[in-house]
């Protein structure tokens, strides 16, 4: 039998065993690490990190909508104050993304989205937007939001491009974008979704229903023609109107709606009950980003994440809620 390692012993042995791995760790130098940003040239695109060229893209478009709120002169409203906010804190992050990747900032080019409102009344015009004039000289809000509403198209076509590794970020963007067109006073209209589709579909609606069973119960219990009953009723119509293409959209993968939904008592006050919609609104974009990351490439299911996060942006607004730089998602 052999004899007992001693106290003594196992110590020494520790020690040259730590002594070993300090001089492991030593040699493995800062030389030998690879660094995210190698083989990354400044003039060579085919060597950038995936998406680039999009953040840069979504960047220069971003800088063109920040010149055009001021060429709106509309500074002292708090829908230009928060849309400068929101606005900046999106550009800082493109950048950083950018500059991380190894990649210098290229030069903005000062182009604002508006700049007269003859610029764009003549293409973009729409009947329904009360607060457009195309006589007169100083663009209106209204001219900034169609700009925003028509660059939707080719963001989304963008997005559809875009890896996993952006995806969520670019489709947040784009959505608070569309967003506030509608903020800004152009009417915002879809076309019938085409997705997300599926088993894609399935964490949309499981948003989607509480927030229409929650927004049915704080509506109910709302005084009678009330301003509280109508912001409820403001985003409930439109919210079931989604819900019902979401479920169509689902098919076979929809699971069964249950009867109800537990929801917090007794919703007695005005600001309890704001609290619980707020809520529940605030659930349907982190569950569409969700979704798109189940659908990367798919212009038309990605179009239609784009869709649910915008209309939940809007409708969250609308009952109060503080917007997000990227709505659905933690700052990235």
């Amino acid at each position: 039998m052999p004899p007992p390692v001693s106290r003594r012993a196992l110590l020494r042995a520790a020690a040259l065993t730590g002594g070993a791995l300090v001089l492991a760790a030593c040699e493995d130098t800062p030389a030998d690490r690879v660094s995210p940003t190698d083989g990354v040239e400044p003039d060579d695109p085919a060597t950038w990190p995936a998406d680039t060229a999009l953040l840069i893209s979504a960047r220069q478009r971003l800088h063109g909508y920040r010149l055009g709120l001021e060429a709106v002169g509309t500074g002292s409203s708090s829908v230009a104050k928060d849309l400068d906010r929101l606005w900046r804190a999106q550009q800082e992050r493109l950048e950083l993304l950018v500059t991380l990747g190894g990649v210098p900032l290229p030069e903005l080019a000062d182009r604002p989205a508006v700049t007269r409102a003859a610029d764009t009344s003549s293409a973009t015009a729409d009947p329904s937007d009360a607060t457009s004039s195309p006589t007169a000289d100083a663009p209106k809000a209204s001219d900034l939001g169609r700009v925003l509403r028509a660059d939707r198209t080719e963001a989304c076509r963008e997005l559809s491009t875009a890896t996993p590794a952006n995806l969520l970020l670019l489709a947040s963007l784009t959505a608070q974008h569309v967003a506030s067109a509608a903020r800004l006073g152009a009417r915002v209209e879809w076309e019938p979704m085409g997705g997300p589709a599926g088993a894609a579909a399935v964490p949309v609606l499981a948003a989607a229903r509480p927030a229409v069973f929650g927004l049915e119960v704080v509506a109910a219990r709302s005084a009678a023609g009330s301003d509280e009953r109508a912001a409820y009723e403001a985003v409930l119509e439109p919210l079931q109107g989604l819900t019902r293409q979401l479920s169509t959209l689902a098919g076979a993968a929809a699971p069964v709606a249950p009867l109800g939904y537990d929801l917090p008592e007794p919703l007695e006050s005005v600001e309890e009950r704001r609290e619980l919609a707020r809520a529940l609104v605030a659930d349907l974009a982190p569950a569409a980003l969700d979704a798109a990351q189940r659908v990367p490439g798919d212009l038309a299911q990605l179009s239609g994440v784009v869709q649910v996060v915008s209309d939940a942006t809007v409708w969250l607004a609308r009952l109060g809620g503080r917007t997000q730089p990227f709505p659905g998602m933690t700052l990235p």
